[in-house]
C-alpha cells in the first residue's frame, strides 16, 4: 500500500474471538475491491481485535471507503450481537 494521500488505521475490539473471525470473514471480500485507487485491508491482530487500514488517493475516496467499511463492520457486529453470539 503506497502513494496514498490519506491513510486511516482503526483498531476495534469486537469482544469475542468467534465474532472477530466472523466479522473478518464477512468483510474480507469488500476489502479486496479496489475502486478509485482505494486500498483496504482488514486483519485480526489479537484474540478479539480487528485492524482496518484504508489508503486513498484523495479525501473524497477516503471518506466513501471509510464510511462504507465502518458501517459494514458496525452492522455485522450488531447482527452478531442480536443473534446472541456475543455479549
Amino acid at each position: 500500500m503506497t502513494d496514498a494521500v490519506v491513510i486511516f488505521r482503526a483498531v476495534v475490539d469486537v469482544g469475542s474471538r468467534d465474532a472477530t473471525y466472523a466479522v473478518v470473514k464477512a468483510l474480507t471480500p469488500e476489502a479486496k475491491v479496489r475502486l478509485r485507487g482505494v486500498k483496504t485491508a482488514i486483519n485480526i491482530v489479537g484474540e478479539s481485535t480487528i485492524e482496518l487500514v484504508i489508503e486513498a488517493p484523495d479525501y473524497s475516496s477516503f471518506r466513501a471507503a471509510a464510511n462504507a467499511m465502518l458501517r459494514l463492520m458496525s452492522s455485522t457486529i450488531e447482527l452478531i450481537r442480536r443473534l446472541g453470539s456475543m455479549p
